[in-house]
Formats: C-alpha cells, structure tokens, sequence
C-alpha cells in the first residue's frame, strides 16, 4: 500500500506538471505584477517593433546591467561604460567601470538595431519625447491627451516623470504589450521586465512615442530653407523676432517645419532657457525663438539673415544683426572658413584677411588639425559666415571658455565640468583610473577637454612626473593621468570624485 501511494503520488505531480505545461503561456506571464521571468512581445507587432523588442530581450538575457549614461558613446548607440551621476553620486559610484546602457541608451539601441540607423539619437529621454514629431511621433489618447495603456502597441517607447511633465521627464522604457515593458531602471541593476502600472501610478506617465513602421512619415514641401523640428505645445510663431509682435499661428505640439535664417532679436526667457536668437519660417510666414527649435542656440545648418530678410523690428533688448561681428577674435591671416570641421571634406566658404571680430554659436570636437605648432580637434561654428573655422585660430583656450558644444542641448559643457586642456601625444584615455584598464581612445596631441571630476587612484610616473590623480573627461568617457592636464598635479576647481562637495 505504501509503494500504490507513492505511485499514486508521482501520478498527480505528472498530471499537474503537465496540466500547468498545457496552460496558455500568457495567463501564467499575466498572473504576476512584479518582476517577471521572461521577456517576449505580447500580441501582434510590425517587424520593425519586433526587431527592437528582439534586441532588447537579448540584453534582458544577458543580464547586461544599468549604467547611467551607458549607450551614448562618441563611437554610437551600443553598450558602454557609464558615468557619474554627480547629484547622486553614491548610487552611480560604480558606473564608471560598468559597460551597460542607461534607460535612454537601452532603447536607442533597441530601435537602432530595427530600423539600422540611430533614429532615437544621443540625447536625453526628455530630449527624445521633444523630438517625436519628425523622425517618430508622439502617442496620444482620447482627445489629443496622455495615453492610455490601451494606446500603446508593442515597441512604443514610454516616458514617466515623478510629476508627470514632460519638463521633469527622467526615464524612459520599451512596451512589449499586454501591459508590460522592459527597462534599463537603476545603476548596477540588470535590465528587467515588469508590469507598466507598477512604473506609472501615481500619474507618472508623460506619454509615448511610435517609430516608423512600413512608411515614412510626410514632410512639407515646397519651401525655402532647411527642415528642423520644434517641441513644446502652443508655441507662438509671431510677425518679427519680438514677443510683442503680431501672432501669426500657434503649433498646437511638436511639428515639421523649414527654417529660412535666423538672427538676433528680442532676448526672451521660456522653459529654463534665455536665448535672443529667432528663426524665419517659410511654412509658416513668421518668426519662432530658438528656445523651441531642437538644437544648439544658434543652428549650425541654417543661414543668418541678410538683406531683405533680415527684420530690424527686434524690440526692447535685441541682439543686433550677428553680421556685426561677435564677443570672439580670431587671429592670423588667410584663414579658410569651411563648410563642414574638416580640411578634407569641407569645402571653403571664406577666408579671414586678417584678424576677425567674430560671434560663435557652438564648438564641436571633430576632424585633428596640426598649424602654427599647435594641435587641436575642436573647432568653431561663426553663424556670420556660415562655416567653421579651428580653434587653432580662435583667440583662448583650445576650447573656448563658455561657448556651447553643439550637441543639441546648448550646453558648453556637461554638468560640472569645466574647459582644460591635455598635453602630450598618444595620451591614452581609459575605462578607470589605472594603467591596466582598457583603452578608450588615445589623443593624437593637445587637446580641449571637459572634466567633470579628479580622485586619487593608481600612481603613474611618465615624463619626468609621478602623480596619482586621474580625471574623468565625460566627452571621451574615460580617465587620464593628470600627469597629462596642463596645471596643477591636483586640478585647481575641479570636484573631487569621492566627495564631490570637496575641491
């Protein structure tokens, strides 16, 4: 009897394994609310979202951990190391040493991979939901409003804040559908899978974003002047560059639109930005601050206005006509001007007879120039000529002081950092402050460089010098010997990484 009710038992676990084998696959993934144990789209999805998902839950299986600023690299969308996260710098300790991807970095990468080109970019997750509008477009639900989760479709991209504004969005995740995503959410954590009400309540949702799926999306045609793409809702677009001016429309949301030039106008203050600069529509027929054209403060690929397109009707506190020259100097003579930051690939726009007072809307590391015995790869955008020009040439430091990189957000540098400069040839950049460490990238001469912090790590000798101070320069992701930062062994007004508080 004993041996039947054992056989009697290894029955039942038999029929009950097989019973919950049998099961639909999305009843027994549906029953949890936390974190879940596999990772699949849910209901039907376009190849393209099917890609993305695909390569999402490739990194989900591989554990591949959270790393804040993980996937934005100079070399593209992709793993890699992160950085700190200066106001939470406890938490983001490791990150440095941590190939991942940050929230942002995650889904760049999953639709890099669907649709074979970066159409997510490398920006912030705030800076990619003010995007939708051109490349990708903004979900909405009933009315025009937030989404609902029966809005979404798997592969849409959704963006949360602590309050719900798309002005404090800090993360972003990818839906699978069925009421799930899949998300890059907390340093040195791995990627995860988890209900979406659980990352929403609380009216953390700010909306979704959709990527193109079987057609690209319609342009306006037939205007002058080169295609950008606003943000922000009820943005006024006004007779001349002054908020007083007459109305000509307001763009209810993000939109498609051409820009003819820009110039100086009224100086305006709207969403955390002052910028004087205003840019003629020819779609609309009336003038837009650049506060709400994605990029820098002044677009590189839009032409200043002159003749009779330039508007003197600026209003109190105008800028002027940047033809006028600027707050820069250049120096030398028969310098070239070109078309792109490059001797090679840009073609000269103009020459510098001499030296120049000039105005610089934004610099960018590009193409290493040797002249004059100086080397560097940073160069400047002069809005006036329509072209670039090598710091070589630029009165200051190899990277200008207090000029914005071009990289979209108009900020000179990232947050806490600071302009300094390198010496030395083949001075090699790495992962962590150590000799052993892998290689970044090597820099072929001087160069300008942001620091955003220094500590005191492994102690090199090279050059005649021994220092154990190392900086993390944010731009390259990676850490050089101070033995190779012109100034002090321990830098002079840079944060101490250990204890940022601490100079």
């Amino acid at each position: 009897m004993r041996t039947l009710r054992r056989g009697a038992g290894l029955v039942a676990m038999m029929v009950t394994a097989l019973l919950l084998a049998l099961l639909p696959a999305t009843a027994a993934q549906a029953a949890g609310t936390g974190e879940q144990n596999w990772c699949a789209a849910q209901g039907i999805a376009s190849p393209e979202a099917s890609r993305a998902i695909d390569a999402a839950c490739a990194e989900w299986r591989a554990r591949t951990l959270y790393t804040w600023g993980g996937g934005h690299a100079p070399a593209g969308p992709g793993q890699s190391y992160g950085t700190w996260d200066l106001s939470d710098f406890e938490e983001t300790a490791l990150d440095p040493q941590t190939r991942g991807f940050d929230c942002s970095g995650f889904a760049r990468w999953a639709w890099y991979k669907a649709v074979g080109y970066d159409i997510l970019g490398r920006s912030t997750a705030k800076d990619m939901f003010r995007a939708a509008g051109r490349a990708y477009k903004q979900v909405n639900g009933a009315g025009g409003g937030k989404p609902a989760v029966s809005d979404l479709e798997p592969g849409d991209v959704v963006f949360t804040a602590v309050d719900g504004t798309v002005d404090h969005i800090t993360h972003m995740m990818l839906y699978l559908g069925d009421g799930y995503v899949v998300e890059a959410y907390q340093s040195q954590k791995p990627i995860r899978v988890i209900d979406i009400n659980s990352r929403i309540s609380n009216n953390r949702l700010v909306g979704a974003a959709r990527m193109p799926q079987g057609s690209p999306f319609t342009e306006p045609t037939g205007y002058d002047g080169t295609l950008q793409v606003t943000w922000g809702t009820g943005v006024a677009v006004r007779q001349h560059p002054d908020h007083l001016a007459g109305l000509v429309t307001r763009l209810s949301g993000p939109d498609i639109v051409y820009a003819k030039c820009q110039q100086r106008g009224e100086r305006i203050t709207a969403e955390g930005y002052t910028n004087d600069t205003w840019t003629y529509l020819s779609n609309r027929g009336g003038w837009i601050s650049n506060i709400f054209l994605r990029g820098p403060a002044w677009l590189p690929d839009v032409p200043a206005c002159s003749g009779s397109d330039y508007d003197s009707q600026i209003g109190s506190g105008g800028g002027g006509n940047p033809t006028q020259g600027g707050a820069y100097s250049t120096w030398g003579t028969g310098v070239a001007l070109r078309s792109q930051p490059s001797t090679v690939n840009g073609t000269t726009v103009a020459r510098l007879t001499g030296p120049t007072s000039v105005s610089v809307s934004c610099q960018v590391h590009a193409q290493s120039v040797t002249s004059e015995g100086y080397t560097n790869d940073a160069w400047s955008y002069l809005p006036q000529y329509g072209g670039w020009i090598t710091n070589i040439y630029m009165k200051g430091d190899a990277w200008l002081a207090g000029v914005p990189a071009c990289d979209g957000r108009g900020t000179a540098t990232p947050v806490g950092a600071h302009a300094y400069s390198t010496w030395g040839t083949g001075v090699t950049i790495r992962s962590s402050a150590a000799t052993g460490a892998g290689v970044v990238t090597r820099l072929s001469g001087p160069t300008g460089v942001a620091v955003s912090c220094q500590k005191h790590a492994e102690s090199v000798t090279a050059e005649g010098y021994t220092n154990d101070a190392w900086s993390y320069l944010p731009e390259y992701q990676g850490w050089v010997s101070n033995i190779y930062m012109k100034g002090d062994a321990w830098l002079a007004g840079v944060p101490n990484c250990v204890n940022p508080h601490a100079v």
